[in-house]
């Protein structure tokens, strides 16, 4: 950027008004009211956006700015495409020129510019840089004129001098955000007894209550994981979140059986969403079988239905009319869970079998 610069006595004294303001900053709209009172007059600048990355793991920055709406409410679905994403997530921290980041390229041939226009801001000139830490995504600022006149050195110089300031405020509301969002979202998923995992809409893990994954562990095997979740389930909350497709309403539950045992899931929005983006909560209810599993395994398929029929107080008539078998079969069975339980009496079998 040329020869080494100083700041001058005023923009001095603005820079210690801005670090102050950042640091005490708790929300994006703090973060872009000193921002804008600082540099939009100063860098003679037409619109100013300031972003955050997504606390909840999810790709994608929320912007905050008063006139470039209009340009970022999609902006996911098309940042790919955009000269200024491209050119400063190759070059993080840095503030670079449109000069910079189009490299000979036409303005008027790129997606930002035809966007632009269809919004009805006709942006020509910019100054961005994307803010990370340790290689996180952490947020980012932009600034835009709509005049062809060029930023000047010493705002893209003096922009850069201030990043640092703002790569902190906005890493701090992500902590901030972070926190919060995980308060609100486990209040939410707490309402019920069930277990829950909370997924986003790629299907990756958010938030769990305690005891949803190790129920998770015990019916899915380590190769159907990942961080988790079923792989089968991140991909039907995938199916889930499309919205270019009409969602099959069945894919919203579903039930796994496991011998006598029975795990019924249900995904639905959460409460809670994040940057415009729902979340999806599945609730697991597990169904086990009443009898205890070392008994169980005992049993013999008729004589597990014998002892299903125990635990409802059927009487030997009811049992033999329900299976199909004859009275002198049943007493033979149950005889023969007594012997294999080591009971002597039907109330003693149900009191003691019952699951723990």
């Amino acid at each position: 950027m040329g020869k080494a610069r100083k700041f001058l006595s005023h923009e001095q004294a603005l820079v210690a008004e801005l670090k102050e303001a950042l640091g005490n900053a708790r929300t994006l709209e703090d973060v872009y009211e000193a921002l804008s009172r600082a540099l939009l007059s100063l860098c003679e600048a037409d619109h100013l956006a300031v972003g955050c990355a997504n606390p909840d793991g999810t790709a994608g920055v929320q912007w905050k700015t008063d006139t470039v709406h209009p340009l970022l409410k999609d902006y996911a679905e098309w940042v790919q495409e955009d000269f200024v994403f491209r050119a400063t997530v190759a070059q993080p921290n840095l503030v670079l020129s449109d000069v910079q980041m189009l490299r000979g390229q036409p303005l008027v041939e790129t997606e930002t510019f035809r966007r632009s226009q269809g919004a009805g801001l006709k942006l020509k000139r910019v100054l961005a840089s994307l803010l990370f830490t340790e290689q996180d995504l952490k947020g980012g600022v932009a600034m835009y004129r709509e005049s062809s006149r060029p930023f000047t050195l010493r705002a893209q110089w003096f922009l850069q001098q201030i990043i640092p300031y703002i790569s902190r405020a906005v890493a701090r509301l992500q902590e901030l955000y972070a926190v919060r969002f995980e308060r609100d979202l486990l209040k939410a998923i707490a309402m019920g007894a069930n277990p829950v995992l909370v997924l986003n809409s790629l299907g990756r893990k958010v938030a769990d209550t305690g005891p949803a994954i190790p129920l998770l562990e015990q019916w899915f095997a380590p190769h159907e994981l990942s961080d988790g979740v079923p792989r089968a389930w991140a991909e039907r909350v995938r199916a889930l979140s499309r919205f270019d497709v009409a969602v099959d309403p069945r894919l919203e539950s579903l039930t796994l059986e496991r011998g006598a045992d029975r795990l019924d899931v249900t995904f639905s929005p959460s409460a809670v969403s994040w940057g415009g983006r729902n979340l999806w909560q599945v609730r697991m209810h597990e169904r086990v079988h009443w009898l205890r599993p070392d008994w169980k395994e005992k049993l013999t398929a008729q004589e597990s239905r014998v002892a299903d029929c125990l635990h409802e107080g059927l009487a030997n008539k009811e049992i033999s009319s329900r299976l199909g078998c004859s009275v002198e079969t049943v007493k033979v069975h149950i005889k023969s869970l007594f012997e294999k339980t080591g009971i002597h009496s039907r109330g003693e079998f149900v009191a003691k079998g019952r699951r723990g």
